[in-house]
């Protein structure tokens, strides 16, 4: 029944985080209604229904367009008996061909993703918006890069001619008289650039907002596990180990991932990033853990820590301890896709 109950996502209300795995973090149940404890940087805990708990209203559909809600609620029903059957220990759910599926569904389908995106998105336009603002950087960086490469003034100019009908047989006359004359029009542009960085800034938070909700939605009609994650995780042997020290969290990513590099935990795998093992907390006392076969990977002994540093909004738990009081703090420390300095390398190396 409680499975059941985990697979109410169709509608306007849509769960983010499944309610088939919030229910492993149940504080009680009141009659068939699971209730369970949420945390927030800055916020007093409070214990609520898990129908309230990672959820937002149309998160999956756009204009009247539910196809990756009904994709997903289509394929809820196996994962949620899976994971039923992954919490019962049984040693042949721990090889089901589908526990990589689940990792992959859970790792794309979050707030946590996309919201992800939309603040590296912001970070970078940013970015590039106040070079923008800035009159002699910005003309001596076009000037520059026509110069480098004729080819952009080229593709511009035939879209023009496509666009007002003009016989593309022109277009290398028209190129030879304009491309010495470019220098000079980008200099008499210069005082526009801050009135354009402004306007582009006033919307910036609207475009890059619908274009997170679009570009999601899209990726997952298309698919609610991609086929490269789940052969990834496909590599992975897993199994069930049980915590002590303290009661489990789940946080927004659901997932996390152990990796290689100065930032040892990750709410995201990128392609390029060694793996060392996945983390799924399934209910407070136990955690599903995949890593590579040969490779026994212990219960780290921060890894509610991990899970709040690389939350971006908040975390669940079936207690209200004073140690889960404490992590309250540490909710978005590791959470984003790129840090600062990532994001200003990238910014610098597109400039150059």
């Amino acid at each position: 029944m409680r499975v059941a109950l985990g697979l109410l996502m169709s509608g306007t209300r849509h769960h983010f985080i499944p309610r088939f795995l919030q229910e492993g973090f149940a504080s009680h149940y009141s009659g068939e209604k699971a209730f369970t404890w949420v945390h927030r940087k800055g916020v007093a805990p409070f214990n609520t229904n898990i129908i309230n708990s990672g959820v937002e209203g149309h998160f999956y559909t756009t204009e009247g367009d539910t196809t990756a809600d009904d994709l997903i609620t289509s394929a809820e029903g196996a994962l949620a008996s899976l994971l039923d059957g992954v919490r019962s220990e049984d040693p042949e759910f721990l090889r089901d061909p589908q526990l990589p599926v689940l990792i992959a569904h859970l790792e794309v389908r979050t707030r946590h993703l996309r919201e992800s995106f939309l603040k590296t998105g912001e970070l970078l336009a940013s970015r590039l918006i106040e070079f923008l603002a800035d009159e002699d950087a910005f003309a001596g960086y076009m000037t520059r890069r026509l110069e480098r490469d004729p080819t952009i003034l080229r593709s511009s100019l035939a879209e023009e001619f496509v666009k007002r009908g003009i016989p593309m047989n022109h277009l290398d006359s028209v190129l030879h008289l304009a491309t010495p004359l470019v220098p000079a029009l980008i200099q008499a542009q210069r005082a526009d650039f801050p009135r354009i960085a402004a306007q582009l800034r006033d919307a910036l938070p609207t475009i890059l907002k619908t274009a997170a909700k679009s570009g999601h939605i899209k990726a997952l009609q298309s698919t609610v596990a991609p086929e490269l994650r789940v052969q990834r995780y496909a590599e992975l042997t897993f199994r069930i180990a049980r915590v002590s020290n303290m009661p489990l969290i789940l946080g927004d990513s659901a997932v996390l991932y152990a990796v290689v590099g100065p930032r040892r935990y990750r709410a995201f795998l990128d392609a390029d990033t060694d793996l060392s093992a996945v983390f799924l907390p399934v209910d407070s006392q136990r955690v599903l853990i995949g890593s590579h076969e040969g490779t026994v990977t212990d219960v780290p002994p921060d890894l509610s820590n991990a899970i709040a540093r690389c939350s971006l909004e908040y975390f669940i738990s079936a207690e209200n301890t004073d140690q889960h009081e404490a992590l309250r703090d540490q909710i978005g420390a590791d959470a984003h896709m790129l840090d600062q300095s990532e994001i200003e390398d990238i910014v610098n190396e597109s400039l150059q």
